[in-house]
């Protein structure tokens, strides 16, 4: 990691937070997203399939796993959440894994110094900069088969790629679903092979 200081300090200050996203697609193509409750920030609006802050004395790997296992199965450490450390890995997890109950991942990249303009869970404008781990899921898990983290999500749901490019336009996702879309979510729609990146100012 690079650093540490309590999440609301960073903010607060402007220092670059630490955080994971993950965009999670089933073998239609259809990217699983989460509509964040009301008084959340983006509070209604649909929003990256799993998302969350680095805690201290964690990796990015390490974050990824407890959040997915939070806000997909109520579970910090769920056995439905497996991760590869490689494509090579992933590959053969694919074969392996239940995708009928579980979800498998792989890290694509690590964007550093993003800045993210996100609505106020009262209203306004929060700008808040990350080092952010970004990462794909398979899955085969209906949308009945998860269960949600009820305090961060309102609702889990499967949608087109079509579907998501007009609910880019229409303002129907959160802010920051705009450069994980365009820069990443094609990308791994076929889950063909990519190289991890690493991108930084």
């Amino acid at each position: 990691m690079i650093g540490r200081s309590p999440r609301r300090r960073a903010k607060a200050s402007g220092t670059a937070v630490g955080a994971v996203n993950a965009l999670v697609f089933d073998g239609r193509g259809r990217l699983l997203l989460q509509r964040r409750p009301r008084g959340k920030e983006n509070g209604g609006l649909w929003d990256k399939s799993v998302g969350g802050h680095v805690s201290a004395g964690e990796d990015w790997d390490t974050t990824l796993l407890r959040e997915a296992g939070e806000e997909l199965f109520d579970d910090a450490h769920s056995p439905r959440v497996r991760l590869a450390r490689s494509e090579a890995e992933f590959a053969a997890l694919l074969v392996k894994a239940d995708l009928a109950r579980e979800v498998v991942f792989r890290r694509l990249g690590l964007q550093l110094n993003l800045r993210d303009v996100r609505h106020g869970p009262h209203g306004g404008v929060r700008n808040v900069l990350y080092h952010l781990a970004i990462y794909a899921g398979r899955t085969e898990v209906p949308p009945r088969g998860f269960r949600p983290q009820k305090s961060e999500i309102d609702a889990l749901r499967y949608f087109s790629v079509a579907r998501v490019d007009r609910m880019l336009l229409e303002g129907a996702l959160a802010p920051n679903m705009a450069f994980l879309w365009l820069a990443y979510g094609y990308g791994v729609v076929g889950f063909g092979p990519r190289k991890e990146r690493r991108t930084g100012r």
